[in-house]
Parts: structure tokens; C-alpha cells; sequence
């Protein structure tokens, strides 16, 4: 079913962000066109989104899979100071998050800023900015799992999932990315401390024990134990030196002992089985 915007502007809350919006029914990428689009003068907020992108790209090059209909792939143009700029990496993944949690589901944030539910990834984002006579232009690329089934997408049928297969049923994506612009100009308003205070709530690995792994293929384990302004991840080894990563050097996952795995400790419980979900008619 084709986005309803009659729907989708009767619960957007917002100033500016999602009050300009660019539909596509198919395109490569969001974060393509939104470019072209802030070039050639696209105001603060505005939105590129397509029911179907050919090639979705996420962080660190992946491809990101973007079936038509029934998920939401978008990006958002932000202009705004240098220093809010810095705080996107904390604000975008807590926006996106609340507004997930909204329909019931308890999303957490993995970091850096991948939306997990039950040991699965339900959304993904890329952060990008350029430099113009008009000053710094963000890209904040979205994609959300709504009501499509990944698990029919023999790729990703392991470790991703959907509010839809989360709930049993289907999700209004109009109100959805409401929420989500209605939460991201909550969350640009908010103070440093506020925003860090929103993130920790909602963090899957804060306070954990993680193994850090390094692009040299070179690994670190540790506790997760804060999030810096900027994002960047503070983490304290088994000898008490702490370090600090970004987004774009590692990846993380739990850190499990041998013994640990024998007595089955330190691992998550498996999700829930959950009766089919009936199709939209």
C-alpha cells in the first residue's frame, strides 16, 4: 500500500522536520538524491523517502535490502550549527529508537546506532555531512523494518526482524514516521546531559561486557562504560585502562568466557515463539 501523507501530516507534531517531503515510488538510494536535493536548495527538514530503493547502502558500505511497500526508507536533510552536528550520532539512533518503542516493542540501541528488538536488527541508519557556502548539510539515512517479513529474505532471515513480527501485527507507517521526525526535533532540542540520559536508557550494551574488534583484525575486551558526547564509545579493559572508540573503527559483539559459555551464562534468552502473523488484506 502507497504511503497516505494525509495520514502521515494528522500526526506529525513538528516545526520543520518532515514538513517538506520527496516521494519516490523507486529509486537507488535516498541519500543520493538528498544531496542533489540540499544542492540545489531543499530547506532545513526536509525528507527524501522512496517506497523501493535499488541500492541501499549502510554503514561502512553494506548493503542495506530494501523490498517495496512495506518498510520505510528515507533521509532527512539538516541544516543546522557545527555543534549540534557533532551530538547527530547520539541524537538520531535515540530519536529513531523512542519512536520504535512508541508501537510497543522495546528497541534498543546497539551501538552506534543500529536499532536491535530481541537479539535482531530492526533498523539501520548512515549519518553524512558536506560542506557548502551555506554551511555544514547532514544526511540522516533511515531505514526501518516495519511491516515486511525479513525472514522471507534468505540473507538476512537470522538476524533481522520487524515492528510487524514483533507485534503480530501490521503497523501504520504514516504514524510511524511521524513519531520519528516528531522525536528527532525533540531530541535536537534536548541538553547534552538530557540526551546522554535518553541514550543510556535505552543502550543494549552499556554497562556490558563487549569484545571490540578493530578493522586490522585486532581485538579488545571490555565493559562498555560510557557514551561520550560525541558518541564515541568509552570502554575499560579487564586491567582498568580505559579507551575510546568510534563508529567507524569497530564493530562490537558480547563477550563470552569459555566458562562462561559451559554454564550458559552471559547469553541472551532466545526469543520467544510467536503465532503467525495474519496478512493485510
Amino acid at each position: 500500500m502507497l504511503f497516505d501523507f494525509s495520514r502521515f501530516n494528522d500526526a506529525l507534531r513538528t516545526s520543520r522536520i518532515g514538513r517538506q517531503v520527496a516521494w519516490f515510488e523507486t529509486i537507488d538510494t535516498t541519500m543520493r538524491v538528498a544531496r542533489e536535493q540540499a544542492e540545489a536548495g531543499a530547506v532545513d527538514g526536509t525528507i527524501i523517502m522512496a517506497e523501493e530503493q535499488t541500492a541501499g547502502v549502510g554503514r561502512r558500505g553494506r548493503s542495506f535490502q530494501s523490498p517495496p511497500g512495506e518498510n520505510l526508507y528515507f533521509t532527512v536533510i539538516l541544516r543546522a550549527p557545527p555543534e549540534l552536528h557533532a551530538r547527530l550520532p547520539v541524537v538520531v539512533p535515540a530519536a529513531v529508537c523512542a519512536a520504535v518503542r512508541q508501537t510497543g516493542v522495546d528497541a534498543r540501541i546497539k551501538w552506534p546506532n543500529d536499532i536491535w528488538v530481541g537479539g535482531k536488527k530492526l533498523s539501520g541508519m548512515l549519518i553524512d555531512a558536506t560542506s557548502g557556502p551555506d554551511g555544514l548539510v547532514a544526511y540522516l539515512g533511515i531505514g526501518m523494518n516495519v511491516n515486511g517479513d525479513p525472514t522471507e529474505i534468505p540473507e538476512i532471515r537470522d538476524i533481522a526482524t520487524s515492528i510487524a513480527n514483533e507485534t503480530n501485527a501490521d503497523i501504520d507507517r504514516e504514524e510511524l514516521l511521524a513519531s520519528v521526525c516528531n522525536e528527532l526535533e525533540r531530541h535536537l532540542t534536548m541538553t547534552v546531559e538530557a540526551l546522554g540520559e535518553a541514550y543510556r536508557s535505552m543502550s543494549l550494551i552499556l554497562g556490558q561486557t563487549v569484545t571490540v574488534s578493530f578493522a586490522d583484525a585486532t581485538t579488545r575486551d571490555g565493559v562498555a562504560a560510557r557514551l561520550n558526547d560525541d558518541g564515541g564509545l568509552v570502554v575499560r579493559d579487564p586491567a582498568g585502562e580505559v579507551f575510546t572508540v568510534t563508529a567507524g573503527e569497530v564493530s562490537l559483539r558480547p563477550a563470552i568466557t569459555a566458562r562462561q559459555l559451559s554454564l550458559g551464562e552471559g547469553l541472551a534468552p532466545g526469543p520467544k515463539a510467536k503465532p503467525p502473523r495474519p496478512k493485510a488484506r
